[in-house]
C-alpha cells in the first residue's frame, strides 16, 4: 500500500492527471453543511483538527488529527482492490510537561470498508481514526500503539470563511492554484486523552480547517508557514507564508482576523509581518527550522512572540504523504497572550 501511495503522490501536480477533477475557481460559493462532506469531484481535500487540552491540575497536551483523501483516478474497476482513492491519517500528541512528542499514520485504498468518506454527512475514517457528526457537534477518535484521543468538539464560534468568501488562491502564477477553505476557528473541546499508560480527563479549545483542491504548489514554490493563534481574549488568527524558491513570498500569501463576536476580516501580506528570530536543526532530517517568530498586525495594535512549547515536533510521514514537516502546539507572548499551532513544510 505505501509504495502504491507513493507512485500516486509523485504525480499529484501533473496537469494531465489533474484534468479529471474540477478546478477550484472565484466564482465558487460554500454551501453548508454539504462542503463539510466528501467532495469526489476534486482531486485532494482534508479535514484538518489541532487543538490545546488540559487536566484537571493543568498539565498541557496539543494534538493534530488529519483526514487527507487523495482521488486518484475516476475508474470503474470489478475487484476491490482497484485504486480510485487514497485515504490518509496524521495523528500526533505533544506532551508539554514531559517533553515529548508522538506522531504516527495510516494510509488504505479502503477496500473492505477500513478507510472511508461519506458524501452525505460528516463521516470520514482511516482504521481506527475517525471523524464522526455534524456542523454543530463533532466527535474525533485516533489511536495507535501508545497514544488515544476521545474528543467531543463544540464550535464557540461561526463558520469563517478564508480568502474571498472561502475561494484561497495559493499562488501568483494561476487562479486555479487555490482552494475551498473555511474553518472553526474556536471549538470548544473536551474527553480522554491518553499517552503511554496514562490517561487523561481534557478540555481545552481546537482549531477545525476544510480544504478542498485539485492543484498542488506552484513550480516556484518551496513550502509554505502556517499559523493558528488563538487569543486568550477570544481572537483568533489565521496566517499562511507561502515562500519561493527564491527565498521571497509570494503575494498571494494571507490570513485571516477573527474578533471575539466572530465577525471576520480578510488579511493580505501587506497586512501583517512576520519575522523569524531563530531556529534549529533537526536530528533526523538536518532541516532546518524557524524556531521563534516575530509576528506583527498594526491594524490591532499586535505584537506578538510565538515559540514552539517543545522544540521536536517535526513529522516524518515517509509512508503515507511521502514528506516530512514541521507542525506543534506553541505559546504566544506579547501584546496579547494564548497558543498557536504551527506548520512548516519545505524546509
Amino acid at each position: 500500500m505505501k509504495k502504491i501511495l507513493l507512485f500516486f503522490l509523485l504525480f499529484l501536480s501533473s496537469v494531465a492527471f489533474a484534468r479529471e477533477f474540477l478546478d477550484v475557481t472565484p466564482e465558487y460559493r460554500i454551501k453548508l453543511p454539504e462542503d463539510f462532506y466528501f467532495k469526489k469531484e476534486y482531486r485532494v481535500q482534508w479535514w484538518y483538527f489541532t487543538g490545546h487540552l488540559f487536566d484537571k491540575n493543568g498539565r498541557e497536551f496539543g494534538y493534530e488529527l488529519t483526514f487527507f483523501v487523495v482521488n486518484v483516478h475516476k475508474t470503474n474497476y470489478k475487484s476491490q482492490f482497484g485504486v480510485n482513492t487514497i485515504y490518509i491519517s496524521h495523528f500526533a500528541i505533544s506532551d508539554v510537561n514531559g517533553n515529548k512528542f508522538y506522531f504516527s499514520d495510516k494510509a488504505d485504498a479502503g477496500a473492505f470498508g477500513f478507510a472511508g468518506a461519506k458524501k452525505d454527512q460528516l463521516e470520514v475514517w482511516v482504521g481506527k481514526n475517525v471523524l464522526k457528526g455534524n456542523i454543530d457537534k463533532m466527535n474525533l477518535k485516533a489511536s495507535d500503539d501508545k497514544n488515544m484521543i476521545d474528543l467531543k468538539l463544540m464550535p464557540a464560534k461561526p463558520v469563517v470563511l478564508n480568502g474571498e468568501n472561502g475561494y484561497s488562491r495559493k499562488s501568483e502564477e494561476s487562479p486555479l492554484i487555490s482552494s475551498i477553505y473555511f474553518s472553526y476557528t474556536n471549538m470548544k473541546t473536551e474527553g480522554t486523552l491518553k499517552t503511554g499508560n496514562q490517561t487523561f480527563n481534557v478540555k481545552g479549545k481546537s482549531w477545525f480547517d476544510r480544504e478542498i483542491s485539485s492543484r498542488g504548489l506552484s513550480e516556484n514554490q518551496e513550502g509554505w508557514d502556517w499559523f493558528a493563534i488563538q487569543l486568550d481574549d477570544g481572537r483568533e488568527i489565521m496566517l499562511y507564508i507561502l515562500r519561493n524558491k527564491d527565498g521571497s513570498i509570494d503575494r498571494y500569501s494571507s490570513g485571516t482576523f477573527v474578533c471575539t463576536d466572530g465577525k471576520y476580516r480578510l488579511l493580505s501580506i501587506d497586512d501583517f509581518n512576520v519575522k523569524v528570530l531563530a531556529s534549529y536543526k533537526s536530528k533526523k532530517t538536518k532541516a532546518r527550522y524557524p524556531s521563534k517568530w516575530d509576528i506583527r498586525i498594526p491594524s490591532e495594535n499586535l505584537v506578538l512572540l510565538v515559540t514552539p512549547l517543545i522544540e521536536d515536533q517535526e513529522i516524518l510521514a515517509y509512508g503515507t504523504t511521502g514528506n516530512y514537516y514541521w507542525e506543534g502546539a506553541c505559546k504566544v507572548e506579547g501584546t496579547a497572550k494564548g497558543r498557536a499551532y504551527v506548520e512548516m513544510t519545505g524546509y
